[in-house]
């Protein structure tokens, strides 16, 4: 496949003070934000985006972008909500669907994975909406950190086994302190 000079994606980096977000990496594309890795180097996430977008030209950026600005706001304490476009069209259509869904759960609330399997009116796929979470694109954007699982446990985070990334922004939100 050719190259098409007009489909361009921009990199993005910071090193936030949160240790298992470092560093942080954002990809920015015409529509919006299309991907936010962590833990990864930056010759990585690029791989990344070069093997899942390979008709993109993809460029790297030293300014601060609004993407990282609000991200960073965020693990500061200081912001509730993202206000961003997102690029959500290389996701499948089942994936969106759920990924429109999390979007929806309040800023230090949580829901449960059966919740969201019966408000996308399909109540036995549980397991789905949780391997649809675990390839989002947009992790802290979009919050998967906010689906738990139904006996209250964390359930998974990206593959985290510790899940202490998941425990450390649900503490942010304010979420388990009301619960202890």
């Amino acid at each position: 496949m050719s190259m098409n000079i007009n489909c361009h994606m921009i990199v993005y980096s910071i090193i936030p003070k949160m240790l298992d977000l470092r560093p942080l990496h954002v990809a920015v594309a015409a529509n919006g934000l299309v991907m936010l890795r962590y833990g990864i180097t930056k010759a990585s996430f690029r791989k990344c985006l070069q093997n899942k977008f390979s008709n993109h030209k993809i460029s790297v950026q030293t300014r601060t972008h609004i993407v990282i600005r609000q991200i960073r706001e965020y693990l500061q304490g200081t912001r509730k909500q993202f206000l961003l476009d997102l690029d959500l069209l290389h996701c499948s259509p089942f994936q969106r669907l759920v990924l429109d869904e999390v979007m929806r759960i309040p800023y230090g609330e949580t829901t449960t994975y059966g919740a969201i399997a019966k408000s996308i009116g399909n109540p036995k796929a549980s397991r789905a909406i949780g391997g649809a979470l675990a390839h989002n694109p947009l992790p802290i954007v979009v919050p998967c950190h906010r689906v738990i699982c139904s006996n209250g446990s964390i359930g998974g985070y990206l593959g985290s086994p510790q899940h202490n990334t998941k425990i450390h922004l649900l503490k942010l939100e304010g979420y388990l302190c009301r619960q202890i």
